[in-house]
């Protein structure tokens, strides 16, 4: 597939390194950007730069990857060179129906992968608006070179997905940044030291999941009896820790659906 980049932020670049890294073609990629920060970035990409769309441009598949506020103004940019576009959007809480309203000839499929894409342990959820069943299922398989990709039915699914996955991979560096406090104390500030440990940590903790063993389980074979890990863990439950979590992930579900109203 010919692939248009447009717009060429975190998530942008993210996926871009995780298909070069999955062996891609770089002569199959483009971008097309006017921030400088974001060019000067994927410069070092060795993809071709886009300045500007025209006739003659010919994608299978253009990427949306603009934030909230630009979507409608870059989608009334690309369907007034081209007629027909098939697009995939990356952008958070636009719907379908804000889309269609500028042209009722786009391909439309939505997105929302989150920035592990980059080391090809990516999450991407995919609703189907109305493209063609071809286009969607090489679409899908393009992203399975960089993680998993999930197939969503309902495209009110999205806002949970966005919430959830789009947004996962920052909870965790958020409550890590707790556990980087305390582990660059006894390492003495060693951050690389550090970094090693919590990078272990996670990928032995993605690896025990992947196992038969409930999280419930998971968390008993670690936890003893009058131990010290069930001494943190009553901690958590006494300062309402999950509450807090879920209350977290709650607030981005919400705030995706208010995006589409917003822009």
């Amino acid at each position: 597939m010919d692939i248009l980049f447009y717009g060429g932020g975190n998530i942008a670049q993210a996926v871009i390194k995780g298909l070069i890294a999955s062996g891609y073609e770089k002569k199959q990629v483009k971008f097309l950007d006017r921030n400088k920060s974001n060019r000067k970035a994927l410069s070092g990409f060795d993809i071709k730069e886009c300045k500007s769309l025209g006739m003659e441009d010919h994608f299978d598949l253009i990427i949306l990857c603009v934030k909230p506020k630009d979507a409608m103004k870059a989608v009334q940019d690309i369907t007034s060179v081209i007629k027909k576009p098939a697009i995939l959007s990356l952008v958070a809480g636009i719907s379908a129906k804000k889309y269609l309203s500028v042209s009722k000839n786009i391909k439309l499929i939505r997105g929302m992968p989150n920035t592990s894409s980059e080391f090809k342990k990516g999450i991407t959820a995919f609703c189907n608006i109305n493209a063609p069943k071809n286009l969607y299922f090489k679409t899908q398989k393009l992203f399975s070179r960089i993680g998993v990709s999930v197939n969503v039915s309902s495209e009110k699914k999205m806002d949970d997905y966005t919430g959830l996955v789009g947004s996962g991979p920052a909870y965790f560096f958020h409550l890590l940044q707790v556990y980087e406090k305390h582990l660059l104390k006894i390492t003495e500030n060693d951050n690389k030291l550090t970094k090693l440990i919590i990078s272990n940590l996670m990928m032995g903790v993605g690896k025990s999941v992947i196992g038969d063993k409930s999280l419930e389980e998971l968390i008993s074979s670690v936890a003893s009896k009058k131990g010290t890990t069930e001494a943190g863990l009553k901690s958590m439950k006494e300062n309402q820790v999950s509450s807090s979590f879920n209350k977290s992930i709650k607030a981005a579900i919400k705030r995706s659906k208010e995006i589409s109203s917003e822009f």
